[in-house]
This record gives C-alpha cells, structure tokens and sequence, in this order.
C-alpha cells in the first residue's frame, strides 16, 4: 500500500508539471499571435527595416513575410503545449491505471527488480575483464585462493569477492583467524554500506548462542545432527593434540559418535533438553564396568542413571521405547564392557572437548539460557563476523568456529532457497586451520542451497598438514574437487605449483627444432663468420605438455606500490574464458589496502 500511494503521488506530480509547463507554452504562443494587432505586433524596428529594405518591392511584402514566421513560432509553441498536455496525461493515467490493477489482484508494487529476478543464478556478480564475469550461480560453486605469504590474496580476490557479496545484497560470516581479520572485514561492510546489518559473535560481544536449543528446536534429524557436530569439534581437539592421521583413526571416530548419539538421545529423552553441563555429567558418570551397573552406590551417585530411571518413567512411542531400549543396553552392556584403554581413549577424547566448551567464556556464548544471535540470520542479510581469532584464542576460537559454521550449514540444508533466494557467503582466510572433515560433504551440496563458500590459504600442503598428512589426501582433494573457481597467486609451494599446473591440464603441442654441423677444417673460417655448414636440419616434434608450467605461478605480480596490482591465474571448471580459449585466464586485481 505504501508503495502503491507513492506512485499516485508520483502520477499526480507528473500530471501537474505537465499542465504548468503546457500552459506557459500557450501563453507564449497567445503572446506572439499575429492574428490579434498587426499594427501592435511589428515592433517600429521591423517597420523602419521593412521599408528599408524592399528594394523596390511593397514593404508590405517584408512585414508579411516577418509575421509569417511569427505566425509559424506562435504555431510551434502552441503545438509543444498540446503534446505536453497529452505525453503527461498519458504518463500520469498509465501510472494509476497500473497501481490499482496491482492492487486489485493482490500483488506488491515494487519499484526494484524482485529478489527472485535480482538473485538470479545467471547475474553477473564479479567481472574479471571486459568480457569475463563470474555470476551467482558459480558463487554458489565456490571457491579457493591461493597465495604465498605477500601474495596480495587477502587484498587482491579475496577483497573483491567479498565486496561483490556485500553489494550484491548477500548475507553471511566471516571467519576470522588472525587477530587483525575483523578490522579488514568491518572495512569491506562499510565500503558496501552495510553497516545496518553487521553483527558480532564472540568473546566480549553481548550475543550469545545457544547451539544444542538451536538444533533441538530444528526438529527432525537434531540427534545426529549434533552427533555430527560434536564428533567434527572432537576431531579437531584430537587433530590439535597430535593424534590425527592414525591409521584407525575411523575406528576411534565412530566410538565417539556412538557415545555422543546415546547420550544426546538420553537427555533429551529425560530432560526434554540438551545442556553442555548435562552431556559432561551423563559421560563422566556411565557405568565403568558391569558390577558398577549393578552397585546400589553408583545407581544413587551417577547422572546417568537417574537419566535413565527419568527417562524410563515417561510416557513414550513404540519407536521411542526401541531407541530408549537401545540406550539402556549401550551404557549397560557395550560401554561397560569395553576394555579399561579402549573406553579410555574414548572417554578422553570426548570429556576434554566438552569440558573445555564448559568453562569460562564459551560456557557463556554457547550454553546461554537464551540465543540472541543465529546462523540463519544470514538469510535474511545479516553479516556475521566470528570474532574468536585462532591465533588469539587457539582451540577455543576454532571450536566456536567450527561450531557456527556448522550450524549455518545445517540450516543451509534445511531452508527453501526458492522462498528465499537470497544468497548466504561463508568466507575464511587461512582456511586450513578451520577446514573440518564435514565441508566436503555440505560442499557437494552448497550450490542447491544457494551457499557461496570462499577459502583461503597459502598452500596445499596446508590443508594436508591440517588434515593429518598423507593420509587424507583423498578428503582434502574431495573438498578442493568442490570448489570450482580457484585463484591461483605467486606461489612458492611446489606442490601447490605442480596442483595448479595438473588443474590447468596438458594439451598436444608442436616442437620445433634444427642443427647445424660443420667440417672440422672450417673452424677458422666460421670463427670469422664466413665458414658456411656442410649440413642442416630442421623438424617439429608432436608432444602433450602442461599449458602453463608449474613455474609460472612463481613470478605473479604481488602488488605494491607504484601500482598496486596484484595478477593472478583463474580457474573455472567448465568454463572457456573468450580471451584465452581455455578454462583459465590471467587477471589483475586492484589491490584494496584502504
């Protein structure tokens, strides 16, 4: 309705300057009519220079011709004035008759093109040339940059990626990971204008943000989800501690999932709700063997058993009654069982996580009685930045992190990008010290979803020294097979080097080459430039070569003054840049320092 009265406004205001402008016009013309006084319409100038001039012509015959053209401008201003009348009431009346048709069947006058039309797929979002643009649905592919240390990444791709986000209208978090990364991105929202939708997450922030209530209350799917979610934080806690890459790490990986999967159904069952403080207790107090179970003193003194006899006396579902038959047998029977180190590792793994998101700081930002921050706020166009920097707050900032990023991605997964087309960005630099074993798998999916993902790091090598070595080199190439635009920096890494030269791909190539022999007695001749070869041969060589050599990456434009310009090589799977013929190309960024 209110855009609705603002277009009549706007029908009437054109009505009106239309109606002043086409009356004055018609004044003029009444001013100037010759038709009124001819004697009072030629000015005594005209008379003298009328009878002048005639040149033994009647001078009447010059005073017709000057009122003729008098006549023929009175004409003209008379004529503006109708057209002007008319191209105004036209305007004014196609204005209103189209509001009220709009109004009538129900729809929403907008005067900006709809979300769905604005975000489509197929917009440009970023143009790297004249004719080269990356859109929104190759967003929505993501994307990794990488960069030497010095490099210009960060003030190179990065930043005007993030700036395309940000003007483009999208909502999202920034990952932060060194202690100055909320200063650049506050730059960047401000450089947009998007001051009004910033937010802030983190220790000495006021927000808070209770994860297990948020994923409770998420319905369907919230057990495994939060299975999944503490097992990644675990994962990290055990790759921090040195004990990832071990050969049956999968072997460890799904005990924990195990115990998480029992505990987490059990409290929900006998509380109704999921606390940090509750899943410490519940573990710390299961039963350590089977006479443990049958003790009087233990069943009086653990949690988990009054967990258990809480959940036993309520009311429940023929299925709820398998799952609660279930927990009882895995605290009762499987975990009492296991042998004193194997339940050890596990228990360790598990309770040193919990406890330290139970302490201090985190205890307060994500097991608050009230969440006034959410992931899925994004959606709906806010910015947030994660301000628990790694390098300042170490394990905790990656564990609240990790935590956000994965509760954004979940509720990625499970909202209707049709009804809300608006696309959301995760962005990180030094991705390798918050990449976890689940973005691969929500990367298969990230484009559905409308999620735009852009990492950053220095090398490849990063993320397998991250991930445990060798042996997960498959995971990390899952995730970089994922992420469709790579944005390759200098480069001093070689592996990273050879990666990009393997991406890039090989190509069949013509050699040429030739010879020239001598007689050996024409050495004096040829010292002399006059010695002529006794032979000569030339050829072309068919060969499959690298189109860019490993070395290229190694001599890129990093910035700086004079020029501020960083150069880098884009590549976009399945896609042929029209400059180059190929799936890359060279582009120069404005290196953003300001």
């Amino acid at each position: 309705m209110r855009r609705f009265i603002i277009r009549i406004l706007r029908a009437l205001l054109i009505a009106f300057l239309s109606l002043l402008g086409s009356y004055v016009m018609w004044l003029e013309g009444e001013r100037i009519d010759p038709a009124r006084d001819v004697a009072a319409f030629i000015d005594p100038a005209d008379a003298v220079q009328a009878v002048l001039s005639h040149d033994g012509q009647p001078a009447f015959t010059v005073i017709e011709s000057i009122r003729r053209k008098k006549t023929f401008r009175a004409d003209m201003w008379r004529a503006g004035a109708a057209s002007l009348f008319l191209a105004g009431g036209i305007a004014a009346f196609w204005i209103v008759t189209s509001s009220v048709v709009r109004l009538i069947r129900g729809g929403e006058v907008n005067a900006s093109p709809l979300p769905a039309k604005r975000w489509s797929l197929d917009t440009p979002l970023l143009w790297f040339s004249k004719s080269a643009f990356w859109t929104i649905g190759a967003a929505c592919q993501g994307c990794q940059i990488w960069g030497s240390t010095g490099s210009g990444k960060t003030t190179g791709s990065l930043s005007a990626i993030c700036l395309a986000f940000l003007r483009a209208g999208f909502g999202g978090i920034f990952l932060t990971c060194k202690p100055d990364d909320r200063a650049v991105y506050e730059r960047y929202i401000r450089a947009a204008g998007r001051e009004a939708d910033l937010m802030l997450f983190g220790p000495g922030h006021k927000h808070t943000f209770n994860f297990l209530d948020a994923e409770l209350a998420a319905g369907a799917g919230f057990v495994e989800n939060l299975t999944e979610l503490l097992s990644t934080v675990v994962e990290l806690a055990d790759r921090n501690s040195g004990h990832g890459g071990r050969d049956d790490e999968s072997f460890w990986r799904r005990m924990v999932r195990q115990l998480c999967r029992n505990s987490i159904q059990l409290l929900v069952m006998a509380k109704g709700k999921v606390r940090v403080s509750d899943l410490y207790r519940l573990v710390t107090s299961a039963p350590l063997s089977p006479d443990q179970v049958r003790s009087a003193q233990w069943q009086d003194a653990s949690f988990c058993f009054q967990c258990m006899a809480e959940a036993d006396g309520k009311a429940k579902t023929p299925q709820e009654r398998a799952d609660y038959d279930l927990i009882v047998s895995y605290f009762a029977g499987e975990w009492a069982n296991l042998s004193d180190r194997t339940r050890s590792v596990v228990l360790s793994s598990f309770s040193t996580t919990i406890d330290t998101l139970n302490r201090g700081t985190v205890r307060d930002l994500i097991s608050s009685p009230v969440s006034t921050i959410r992931p899925d706020m994004a959606q709906d166009g806010k910015l947030i930045i994660v301000d628990a920097p790694v390098m300042v707050h170490n394990e905790i900032g990656q564990y609240l992190q990790v935590i956000f990023k994965f509760c954004l991605q979940r509720a990625q997964n499970r909202r209707d990008a049709n009804s809300n087309p608006r696309p959301v960005f995760i962005v990180c630099d030094e991705s390798h010290l918050l990449a976890v074993s689940a973005d691969q798998v929500f990367q298969t999916t990230a484009r559905s979803t409308r999620t735009c993902v852009v990492y950053a790091t220095q090398s490849i090598s990063n993320y397998l020294a991250a991930f445990g070595g060798e042996k997960t080199e498959p995971e990390v190439h899952s995730l970089l097979g994922n992420l469709q635009l790579q944005v390759f920096h200098q480069q001093t890494d070689i592996r990273t080097n050879q990666y990009a030269a393997d991406l890039v791909g090989r190509t069949r190539q013509v050699l040429c080459n030739s010879s020239n022999s001598y007689q050996q007695d024409d050495w004096p001749l040829m010292l002399d430039g006059l010695g002529a070869p006794t032979q000569t041969t030339a050829g072309m060589t068919e060969t499959i070569d690298y189109e860019l050599q490993p070395g290229a990456f190694t001599s890129l434009a990093t910035g700086g003054p004079p020029r501020w310009e960083v150069e880098a090589i884009v590549y976009q799977g399945g896609k042929r840049f029209k400059e180059t013929g190929r799936t890359w190309m060279p582009v120069t960024f404005r290196q953003n320092t300001k």
